[in-house]
């Protein structure tokens, strides 16, 4: 069941039973579009220059059987999945068309074996990935380190973790969310290919290693995931860079957290730090029924009804304001509108809720904004 063991059992038998003086399994890398030397028999043997590329063009070409009166081949395949190539060598001897069959008949099963053997590591290896992920979000420190040092996951290094969400509710035409998160890991997976991942029933988790523990290292990989996550209408949160294990699950949480309030931010799809949520992240496990039910709670529950029944966007334009500290013109600019039309947004929203946006406690006025944008999503997607 192990790639190594077929590769030696493989090149040592398909040389003895054709008497052959070497034996050869080249495996096709097909990110580097070359063949790659995986097994020999006898282990020192060694082939001329530019074998790997004359045996990549045979292969290209469908051409098997004997090529040469010293050399044998036949191709790795399985279904239409070319694996490689695996090649006979002998001097002083020609192989005939009896060799050729035997030697097709023997790559055909390796190739099956192959197949098999990496379907069993790739199934441990996810099984060791997804303990690693449950002990860190455990807190369980020792458990965690022993499973990441199986997995070959340094956390000792600077790294982030990932938690990715569906952004709004799947369409009669959309995808399920295990299509989704298979599609949706597997790009990220090309853009980072040290990242370790965890698909679960609603979410996929994932650890991504950063070069430096910078704000910079974290931007660049915070743009990374936008693209992409606006392209599958997925929502990526991100927690703020860690080492080691002991804070893994705090960070954990932070990365749920952000995708859990990028619901309310991105509704598209995008990604989410946890650095800049600002206040959302001192609400996001605020109870609806936990807060105050004052006028300020009153006025954007009217702002949000009267956004649905209109289709207007006073409660963007309002959080925006209170965002930029009264600034018409900052506002102006984030919104990509004419301070002419933010105040005339503004005065509407006082005749809308009763408010005088100059006299009244406008950071109460946030805190209740932002809690019922997550509320109001939350309940939207549940």
């Amino acid at each position: 069941t192990l790639r190594e063991d077929l590769y030696d059992a493989v090149t040592r038998g398909a040389r003895q039973l054709l008497g052959a003086d070497s034996c050869q399994i080249w495996r096709i890398d097909t990110e580097a579009d070359e063949l790659n030397l995986a097994g020999a028999d006898p282990p020192e043997s060694s082939s001329r220059p530019g074998r790997a590329a004359q045996l990549l063009d045979l292969m290209r070409g469908g051409r098997t059987g004997a090529v040469e009166d010293e050399l044998l081949v036949a191709p790795l395949a399985a279904g239409d999945e070319q694996l490689g190539i695996l090649s006979c060598m002998a001097r002083g001897r020609a192989f005939d068309e009896e060799d050729a069959e035997l030697l097709r008949a023997v790559a055909h099963q390796t190739a099956v074996g192959l197949k098999k053997a990496e379907l069993i590591e790739r199934l441990t290896a996810e099984n060791i990935v997804k303990d690693m992920f449950e002990a860190l979000a455990a807190g369980s420190v020792e458990a965690a380190e022993a499973k990441a040092g199986e997995a070959r996951c340094d956390l000792t290094r600077p790294h982030v973790f990932l938690h990715a969400v569906r952004a709004a509710p799947a369409g009669e035409d959309g995808p399920g969310w295990p299509d989704l998160a298979a599609r949706f890991e597997s790009r990220l997976r090309r853009l980072y290919p040290r990242a370790f991942f965890d698909s679960r029933h609603d979410c996929v988790r994932a650890i991504a290693p950063l070069p430096t523990a910078g704000a910079t290292a974290l931007e660049r990989l915070r743009q990374g995931c936008e693209e992409l996550a606006r392209a599958e209408g997925v929502v990526v949160g991100l927690s703020d860079v860690d080492r080691g294990a002991a804070s893994a699950r705090r960070r954990m949480r932070e990365a749920a957290d952000a995708a859990r309030i990028g619901r309310s931010l991105v509704e598209e799809g995008g990604a989410v730090s946890y650095e800049g949520l600002g206040a959302y992240k001192y609400l996001v496990h605020l109870e609806l029924d936990d807060a105050p039910h004052d006028r300020y709670r009153l006025s954007v529950e009217e702002l949000l009804e009267y956004d649905r029944r209109r289709g207007a966007r006073l409660l963007e334009t309002l959080e925006r304001f209170l965002a930029d500290r009264g600034s018409v013109a900052a506002s102006a600019r984030a919104l990509y509108i004419h301070p002419n039309t933010v105040r005339q947004r503004l005065e509407r929203i006082e005749r809308v809720t009763g408010l005088d946006l100059g006299k009244e406690d406008l950071l109460s006025l946030e805190l209740a904004l932002k809690l019922a944008r997550l509320h109001d999503v939350r309940g939207d997607q549940e």
